[in-house]
């Protein structure tokens, strides 16, 4: 059964703007406002430090997987067996590398650093198990499944809250406990899930087979690895350049950084969409430039209409959503981390077509370089500049990867940027410009434009008409289609 590309792109970001929304604003904000900056800003640099081994856990099988059983649903069957018994020897050597790095920062002294350890185990198997679901083209079952733990983690979370239960309060250790539960809960329904799409499996240890994995997915673990590194060690310097300002200044960059994050993952749905039709496309030798440009286009008219809205209200939202110490800089740090969601958005798209396509050689030697651009930056701007400095360093580092990735794109594929293109992007842009400008200074259209969520409302009500007007969303767009097997 052939369904729109854009349906499903879109009831998966349908379905996780229903919940994720909630948990970031409501329930993930509520814990760092009750608890102070520093001890959310300990927490978060903690959580970023566990997540810079994930390598060790995920080590590429999630693209690999992706990719592999796209081009043939039947490789589940001996793929799935060995990758999960690779896995669980895997976690055994990230749990001894992060206690072993943490133990000298001292942040073995924190108890909660053993339930986060859990948690990004319990994070790294449900992303593969989902991995076989996408790969199956299952994108409404993947939707689901990608929001039931932070479904489950607002029904847990909010009794820590609002509750009122001497015997369970708000803290840190708590909050990781009930993540912990959710997360729990979700590996066996995503398991579940899984496990449904193969017939025969046989868990016997072969360490042939491991190595030849080991060997394939090789590139795809490099990848991983130095995207998490120079996408989540700013935090972790953050919080240790900045001396005894670092949890403080770490809970501060936490405030736009979690904004920033929950956009991203509109960018990880599309390439969660993109990665197994690009692979599928390409191993039958089809014509990808249809979906690429689509994807292109729909990214940068999602990440170009938001960006601008959020920069415009940037102060106001960091007012209205936090008890910030320092709401003016605050602001500041947020409007620099807002502009980083263009190139991530974009670099969904680029970067998952070079993915399937296998060019690993051109993408690990540009993040090499991006991982020691971000290190650099960070150690001098951080000193300098604070929370601040890490977002202008994070900023330069994804534009680099951005421009690399798109001149080998461009030249690996022999793409051709037409000039009516460029003026429809720009077309776009413009008016979204003009069009946050006038809700925000013609008050006399209605009074009701006073107020800054009825503006926004308006705003994004507007903007696929503005798409749809500029031509970056067409027929041939809309018309496209992926293969549904559900």
């Amino acid at each position: 059964m052939k369904k729109s590309f854009v349906f499903n792109l879109f009831f998966m970001v349908f379905v996780n703007m229903l919940i994720k929304p909630f948990w970031v604003f409501g329930v993930d904000r509520t814990v760092q406002n009750e608890i102070g900056e520093a001890e959310y800003g300990l927490y978060f640099a903690i959580f970023n430090f566990t997540y810079l081994f994930q390598i060790l856990l995920d080590f590429g099988f999630q693209n690999y997987n992706s990719r592999e059983v796209a081009a043939d649903h039947r490789k589940i069957n001996t793929l799935l067996p060995d990758i999960v018994t690779f896995k669980i020897i895997l976690l055994l050597f990230y749990v001894l590398l992060c206690v072993a790095v943490a133990y000298p920062l001292g942040y073995l002294s924190h108890s909660f650093i053993w339930i986060i350890l859990l948690n990004q185990i319990l994070l790294s198997f449900n992303i593969y198990w989902r991995s076989n679901v996408s790969a199956h083209q299952h994108f409404i079952t993947d939707a689901l499944l990608s929001v039931l733990d932070k479904l489950l983690m607002i029904v847990f979370c909010s009794i820590l809250i609002w509750g009122n239960i001497p015997a369970l309060p708000l803290t840190v250790f708590n909050f990781a406990m009930a993540q912990l539960l959710a997360y729990g809960i979700t590996f066996v329904v995503c398991m579940w899930a899984a496990l449904r799409l193969t017939d025969r499996l046989h868990f016997q240890v072969h360490f042939g087979r491991l190595k030849t994995i080991a060997v394939e997915t090789m590139p795809y673990a490099v990848i991983h690895f130095l995207m998490t590194t120079y996408y989540r060690i700013d935090a972790v310097m953050l919080e240790q350049l900045q001396g005894a300002n670092g949890a403080l200044e770490s809970g501060i960059y936490a405030q736009g950084y979690r904004i920033m994050e929950a956009l991203n993952n509109i960018g990880y749905l599309l390439a969660a969409v993109l990665l197994p039709l690009f692979a599928y496309k390409l191993a039958k030798s089809q014509q990808i430039k249809t979906v690429l440009k689509s994807g292109l286009s729909i990214m940068f008219c999602v990440a170009v209409s938001i960006i601008i809205c959020l920069f415009w209200y940037r102060m106001d939202i960091i007012v209205l959503l936090y008890k910030s110490s320092q709401p003016q800089y605050a602001a500041q740090v947020f409007g620099c981390l807002l502009l980083n969601f263009f190139p991530v958005a974009m670099l969904y798209v680029i970067g998952t077509l070079l993915t399937a396509n296998q060019n690993f050689r051109w993408m690990i030697a540009s993040l090499v370089i991006a991982v020691v651009l971000n290190i650099v930056l960070n150690y001098y701007w951080i000193q300098s500049r604070g929370a601040f400095g890490a977002a202008l360093a994070t900023l330069a580092t994804q534009l680099f990867m951005l421009c690399s990735y798109t001149i080998y794109g461009v030249y690996i594929f022999q793409l051709r940027v037409r000039l009516k293109y460029v003026a429809q992007l720009a077309l776009f842009a413009g008016a979204c410009l003009v069009l946050v400008f006038l809700l925000d200074s013609v008050h006399w259209f209605a009074d009701d434009l006073k107020n800054m969520g009825m503006r926004m409302l308006l705003y994004f009500v507007s903007v696929p008409v503005l798409a749809l007007l500029s031509g970056l969303v067409g027929r041939q767009t809309l018309a496209l289609k992926v293969g549904i097997a559900e």
